[in-house]
C-alpha cells in the first residue's frame, strides 16, 4: 500500500490569506510538510544500516507487534485522507479567494512601503489602457496617475500608508484620450491595525472605485444648473428691457436702459446705439459708451455705414468679430477712435429692413453665439421701442392736428346763426312776432336774429302793381 500523503501537493506553496478564520486549520502534529519523497529516502537510508541486535521475541510479543504495526498504518492511511481532504479543501478555498480578489467589482492594489505596486486584480487592470499594463507591477503607482493628481499622491502617501483608517483620496487615472479615469482610493493593512509603528509597517491594499459616471454625472449637472441659472440671468435681463419699453418714454432714454441692461449680461463694456440717417448712408448716433477707454472721436458725427456694420445692416442679423485689431475690419476705424479687441453688431429690424444699430465692444472674453442671439433680442426691444415712439409722434401730431381742427370748427360754428323752429308771422302784413310778443318788420327780425344782411328791391308783380307806369322789367 502507498503511504504517500501529498504525491499532488505543493510543499512551497505560501499563499499567506488574511481571513484565518475561513481557512481549514492543519495541524502540524500530522501534517509536517515535507514530501513523502524525502520520507521514502530517510526510510531506506535506515534500512541500508546494519541490522542491530535484536532481543529474543515470541510468538505473541510478535503477534502484539504485527498487531501495533497494523494500526500504525491505518491511522496513517486515515491521516493521509484527512489531508488530502482538507489540502482540496484549502485549493477549492484558495481558488474561491482568488478568484474575488481578480473579478471583485473594484480595483485591488497591493503597494509597498514607498509606493510600488506588488500585485493587483483583474478589474483594475481593466481600467488601465493595454498599452500601459505593462507598467503596472513593479512600477510606481503615482506613474499611473495624471501628472497633477502623481504630485498629490506623493506628497500624502507617507501618511496615507501610515494611518489609512477612514482616509480617503479622489485622483485620476492617465488615459491616452478622452476623459479621465477618475477612482476613489481607500486602503487598509493586511494585519488590520490602525496605527502601525515605523519599524513595522506592511503591505497596503488599495480598494479603487472607478467613480467616472458619477463625476461626468455631477459635472453634467452643474453644467446644466449653470446653464438654467444662465437662461434665467438671460429670461430677466430680457424681461427688464421688455418692461423698459412698455414704458413708453423717450425713445433715446429706453434705447439706452435696453443697451445698458444688455450689456451688463453679455458683458461688453463699450458700445453705442445709433439710428439710420433718412439718406440710408449713415448713422446717427443716439450715445456712445467708451468704457473709460479714451476716444477723440466726435460721437455726434454720423458714422458712414460700411465694415463690419454693413454686414449687419445688409444681412439683418448679429455679426461679431473676435480678433478685431488683427482683422480687416479694423481699417474702417478712424483715427483716434476707442481700440476694441472685440466687436459686435446687433440690428434693430422694421418691417424687414435695418432702421438702426446695438454695437457693442471690449467683452472681456470673446463674444458668442449665444451672445448673438440676446443682442438679436435686446435689438428687437429696441425695435419695437423705436416703432412704439414714431406712433406716440404720429398720434401727437394727430392729436394736435385733432385740436386744431375742432378749434377751427367751434369758431366757425360760433360764427353761425341759424333760424329755427315756428315763426309766428301776420298773414296780412307779414310781421313777425319775437319772444317778448312784439310784432316786428320781417327785416329787423331776421337781422337780429342771424348774420344775413338785406338789400332792399322789388318784384314784377308789386312793381306792375305800385308802378303800372314805370314798366321797370320790361326795360
Amino acid at each position: 500500500m502507498d503511504n504517500s500523503i501529498d504525491s499532488d501537493i505543493d510543499p512551497h506553496n505560501d499563499l499567506i490569506y488574511s481571513d484565518k478564520n475561513s481557512m481549514p486549520s492543519i495541524s502540524t502534529s500530522k501534517y509536517s510538510g515535507k514530501s513523502d519523497h524525502s520520507l521514502r529516502a530517510k526510510a531506506l537510508a535506515l534500512l541500508e544500516q546494519p541490522p542491530q541486535k535484536q532481543d529474543a521475541m515470541d510468538g505473541d510479543n510478535f503477534q502484539k507487534l504485527l498487531e501495533e504495526l497494523r494500526l500504525h498504518q491505518i491511522e496513517l492511511e486515515i491521516q493521509n485522507e484527512e489531508l488530502i481532504r482538507s489540502r482540496m479543501e484549502l485549493e477549492a478555498s484558495r481558488s474561491r479567494y482568488v478568484s474575488l480578489f481578480n473579478n471583485a467589482p473594484v480595483g485591488y492594489v497591493i503597494l509597498d512601503a514607498f509606493g510600488m505596486v506588488k500585485q493587483f486584480n483583474n478589474t483594475f487592470a481593466e481600467m488601465i489602457p493595454h498599452s500601459r499594463r505593462e507598467k503596472i507591477s513593479g512600477h510606481a503607482f503615482a506613474e499611473l496617475l495624471m501628472e497633477e493628481d502623481a504630485g498629490v499622491f506623493r506628497s500624502r502617501f507617507k501618511a496615507f500608508y501610515k494611518y489609512p483608517a477612514g482616509k480617503k483620496m479622489e485622483v485620476r487615472l492617465a488615459m491616452p484620450q478622452g476623459r479621465p479615469c477618475h477612482v476613489l482610493l481607500e486602503a487598509t493593512h493586511h494585519n488590520e491595525s490602525s496605527v502601525i509603528e515605523d519599524e513595522a509597517l506592511n503591505e497596503l491594499l488599495l480598494t479603487i472605485a472607478d467613480i467616472t459616471d458619477i463625476k461626468n454625472a455631477k459635472t453634467d449637472t452643474n453644467d446644466a444648473l449653470e446653464l438654467s441659472r444662465q437662461r434665467e440671468s438671460e429670461i430677466s435681463a430680457l424681461l427688464q428691457g421688455a418692461k423698459a419699453v412698455l414704458e413708453q418714454g423717450d425713445f433715446n432714454t429706453i434705447a439706452r436702459r435696453v443697451f445698458d441692461i444688455c450689456s451688463e449680461l453679455i458683458g461688453s463694456t463699450s458700445g453705442y446705439v445709433a439710428l439710420l440717417a433718412d439718406d440710408g448712408e449713415e448713422n446717427e448716433v443716439l450715445f456712445l459708451e467708451s468704457g473709460g477707454l479714451p476716444c477723440d472721436v466726435d460721437p455726434s458725427l454720423p458714422m458712414p455705414i460700411r465694415g463690419l456694420r454693413e454686414v449687419a445692416y445688409r444681412e439683418n442679423r448679429s455679426v461679431y468679430e473676435n480678433r478685431f485689431m488683427q482683422s480687416s475690419w479694423v481699417n474702417y476705424m478712424p483715427w483716434g477712435h476707442v481700440r476694441m479687441d472685440n466687436v459686435m453688431f446687433a440690428p434693430l429690424v422694421l418691417q424687414g429692413k435695418t432702421v438702426g444699430i446695438i454695437g457693442m465692444a471690449n467683452k472681456p472674453s470673446d463674444f458668442t453665439d449665444n451672445d448673438a442671439k440676446i443682442a438679436e433680442g435686446f435689438g428687437e426691444l429696441a425695435a419695437i421701442a423705436l416703432q412704439n415712439s414714431r406712433n406716440l409722434d404720429k398720434r401727437d401730431r394727430a392729436e394736435r392736428d385733432n385740436k386744431r381742427l375742432i378749434g377751427e370748427l367751434k369758431g366757425a360754428l360760433a360764427s353761425v346763426k341759424r333760424l329755427s323752429g315756428l315763426l309766428p308771422i301776420c298773414s296780412y302784413c307779414k310781421k313777425i312776432r319775437d319772444d317778448k310778443g312784439y310784432w316786428n318788420q320781417i327785416e329787423s327780425y331776421i337781422h337780429d336774429h342771424s348774420d344775413a344782411e338785406f338789400s332792399h328791391s322789388i318784384c314784377r308783380e308789386c312793381a306792375d302793381k305800385n308802378f303800372p307806369d314805370l314798366k321797370i322789367y320790361e326795360d
